[in-house]
C-alpha cells in the first residue's frame, strides 16, 4: 500500500474523481429506491403504500417521531406508551425533519404523505453526503484512484455471505438472521435504503476522525508536514486546536442523532492512538491532549443520556427492554470473511505506510472487542467498521491482482455482490404482493385520519399492535401498545389487549384497565376483531364517535 504522500498543494481528491463518485452516487441511490417506486406504483383505491418496507416497527416510530415536531413539539416523548414521562432532547432529527414536512404547501389531512416524502428526500439527500463522505475518508488514506474507487463500491455495494446461507436453507443460522440483511451499521446498502439518520451520523463519525487526523499532523493535508515516522517538532497550536475541536463538534452533532456512537468514536479514537504510539515507540503526550480533548466534548450528550435511562422509570423500562445483542461470532466471519480474507493481504504493507492507514487497521482491530461489550446495544457497535475494512480489502485485491492472483481476486469480489442483488430482488417482488403492513388497508387510513383530527396529543388509543405500531405516525396521539422496545412493558400490554378484546373478559375488568392508564379511544377494526369476538358497541362506558369501512372508533366515557 505504499505510495507518494500528496503535497498540502495537492488536492486530495481530483475534480474528475468527484464528478465519477457524484454520478456513482446518484445511480445507487436510484437503483436501490426501485421497490420503493415499485410499491407507490402499486397503490390501488383500497390498498395504500405506507411509505416503507423494512424494518416496519421502526420505519413508523420514526414517522411518529416526525409528526410530534410537526405538530410544534421541541422535547421528545414517547408515542407508544401510555405511561407519564418528561419531555427529552433524543431524536432532534426526526423533530426537525417533521417541522421541514409542516412547512412543505399542501391540505392539511396531507400531513403523513408530505412526512413520507421528506423522510426519503432526506434518504436521498444524506445518503449521497454519506456516499461522498465515504469517498473523501478512503482519499485521506491512499492516492491510489482504483483502491479508492474499488473501496468504495465495496462499502456502497458490498454484503456478506448471508445470500449462501439464505440459498442453504440456514436464514435462520445459529439462531440469527445473517447480518448484511438487516444490520444498517454493519453494510452501507441498508442504510442508504431507510436510515437517513445513520447516514448522517456516519457521515459526521468519519469527518471527525479526518479532522483528528489533521489535528494530529498525520493527515497528508495537515498544516504540519511529515509522515508519522518524521519526527514532529513544529507545532501550531490554534491549528490544532480548532482541528481537534471540531472533530469534537462533529461526534457532539452525532451524539444528537445516535448517542451511542460516540462510543464507537471514542473507541476508534483510543485505538488509533495506541497504534501511533506503537510506530513511534514512545508515548505521544500531545497526540493525547489532542484526542482528549476531541472526546470530551461530546460527553455531555452521553452523559445526558445515560442519566435520563437510569432516572426515568418510563425511559429507564425502554433500556431495559432495548436489547440488540451479538450473534454468533460466526455470523461476523459470515458477514465480513470475504473482505478480511483480501485485507490480509494489505496489512503489511498497511502498517508500514508513511501515511495514516494505520488507523484502518486500528478500528478493523478494535471492532470485535466493541461488539461483546457488555453493552445491551452490543452489534449497533460495529457502526462505520465497513469502511476501513472495504479500504484494506480494497488494497489487498489491488495487490493481489497486480500479482496475477486475478481469478482469485474476481471470486472474492464476486462473493459479496448477491446479497445486495437478493435483497433488492426480494424487496421488488414483495412490493408486488402488496404485503399486508406496508400496504395499509384504505378504510383504515381514513379512520386514522379522522381520527387526527379529534385528538390532542396526550390522549391514549387502545388498538391491537399491529394497528397500535402505524398509529401515531398517521395521528397526533400516544398508542397504549404498538413497540416492542418504546411501549413499556410490550408483552404485557399486549396480553392486556389481547384479554380486553376476549368476549369472556368481564367489563369490570375493562373498565378499570382503561382508568388505570387514561385510555381515551377504543379503535376497532380486523385486527383487533382478530383478538376476539368482543362488540364495544355493547359496552355503555364506549360510545361510537366513527363508523366506516369496516372500522370502528369509540371514545371512553367516564
Amino acid at each position: 500500500m505504499k505510495q507518494p504522500t500528496p503535497t498540502r498543494d495537492d488536492p486530495p481528491v481530483e475534480p474528475y474523481e468527484w464528478r465519477w463518485v457524484c454520478l456513482a452516487s446518484v445511480v445507487a441511490l436510484l437503483v436501490i429506491s426501485i421497490p420503493y417506486a415499485l410499491a407507490w406504483g402499486c397503490q390501488t383505491p383500497t390498498r395504500v403504500f405506507s411509505g416503507f418496507n423494512f424494518l416496519m416497527d421502526d420505519a413508523f416510530s420514526y414517522l411518529a417521531k416526525m409528526r410530534q415536531g410537526a405538530e410544534g413539539a421541541w422535547l421528545f416523548h414517547i408515542a407508544y406508551t401510555p405511561e407519564p414521562h418528561p419531555g427529552t432532547l433524543f431524536f432532534p432529527f426526526h423533530l426537525l425533519l417533521g417541522k421541514v414536512a409542516a412547512l412543505l404547501p399542501g391540505p392539511e389531512n396531507s400531513l403523513t404523505t408530505r412526512m413520507v416524502w421528506t423522510y426519503h428526500a432526506a434518504r436521498m439527500l444524506f445518503g449521497l453526503g454519506l456516499s461522498l463522505t465515504t469517498y473523501r475518508f478512503l482519499a485521506e488514506f491512499t492516492a491510489r484512484v482504483p483502491v479508492r474507487r474499488l473501496a468504495w463500491l465495496m462499502v456502497v455495494c458490498g454484503g456478506g455471505l448471508g445470500w449462501l446461507l439464505v440459498a442453504l436453507g440456514q436464514s435462520d443460522w445459529l439462531g440469527s438472521t445473517p447480518l448484511d440483511f438487516y444490520l444498517p451499521e454493519g453494510f452501507a446498502f441498508l442504510t442508504l435504503y431507510a436510515f437517513p439518520h445513520i447516514a448522517l451520523a456516519q457521515s459526521l463519525l468519519l469527518g471527525g476522525i479526518l479532522f483528528l487526523l489533521r489535528a494530529w499532523g498525520v493527515s497528508p493535508t495537515s498544516d504540519i508536514r511529515g509522515s508519522s515516522r518524521a519526527p514532529r517538532i513544529t507545532f501550531h497550536v490554534s491549528r490544532s486546536t480548532f482541528h481537534a475541536a471540531t472533530a469534537g463538534v462533529c461526534w457532539f452533532a452525532m451524539g444528537f442523532i445516535v448517542p451511542f456512537y460516540v462510543a464507537v468514536a471514542w473507541a476508534v479514537t483510543g485505538a488509533a492512538w495506541l497504534a501511533l504510539t506503537l510506530r513511534e515507540h514512545r508515548l505521544l503526550w500531545r497526540e493525547g491532549l489532542m484526542a482528549t480533548a476531541a472526546a470530551l466534548i461530546p460527553a455531555p450528550v452521553v452523559a445526558y443520556s445515560a442519566w435520563v435511562f437510569t432516572t426515568d422509570p418510563v425511559y429507564a423500562t425502554w433500556a431495559a427492554q432495548n436489547r440488540i445483542s451479538s450473534p454468533h461470532p460466526l455470523h461476523y466471519l459470515a458477514a465480513y470473511g470475504v473482505p478480511l480474507t483480501l485485507a490480509a493481504f494489505a496489512v503489511r504493507d498497511a502498517w508500514r505506510d508513511e501515511g495514516p492507514t494505520w488507523l484502518a487497521l486500528a478500528w478493523v482491530g478494535v471492532a470485535p472487542l466493541l461488539v461483546y461489550l457488555p453493552f445491551n446495544l452490543q452489534r449497533r457497535m460495529v457502526e462505520g467498521v465497513q469502511v476501513p475494512l472495504s479500504l484494506l480489502a480494497a488494497a489487498g485485491a489491488v495487490r493481489l491482482w497486480r500479482a496475477g492472483q486475478r481469478w482469485l481476486v474476481v471470486t472474492l469480489l464476486a462473493l459479496m455482490i448477491p446479497t445486495y442483488l437478493v435483497f433488492l430482488a426480494g424487496s421488488s417482488a414483495w412490493m408486488l404482493t402488496r404485503p399486508p403492513l406496508v400496504f395499509r388497508d384504505a378504510g383504515e387510513v381514513a379512520a386514522l385520519d379522522w381520527l387526527a383530527g379529534q385528538v390532542r396529543p396526550d390522549d391514549v388509543v387502545l388498538a391491537a399492535y399491529e394497528t397500535g405500531n402505524y398509529l401515531p405516525a398517521r395521528v397526533g396521539a400516544r398508542a397504549f401498545l404498538g413497540h416492542g422496545l418504546e411501549t413499556v412493558d410490550a408483552a404485557e400490554k399486549e396480553a392486556l389487549v389481547a384479554r380486553f378484546f376476549d368476549a369472556t373478559t368481564d367489563d369490570a375488568w375493562r373498565q378499570r384497565l382503561l382508568a388505570r392508564y387514561g385510555v381515551d379511544v377504543v379503535f376497532w377494526g380486523p385486527a383487533e376483531r382478530a383478538l376476539g369476538t368482543f362488540d364495544p358497541r355493547t359496552a355503555p362506558y364506549l360510545r361510537q364517535v366513527y363508523a366506516g369501512q369496516g372500522y370502528e372508533i369509540f371514545e371512553v366515557e367516564r
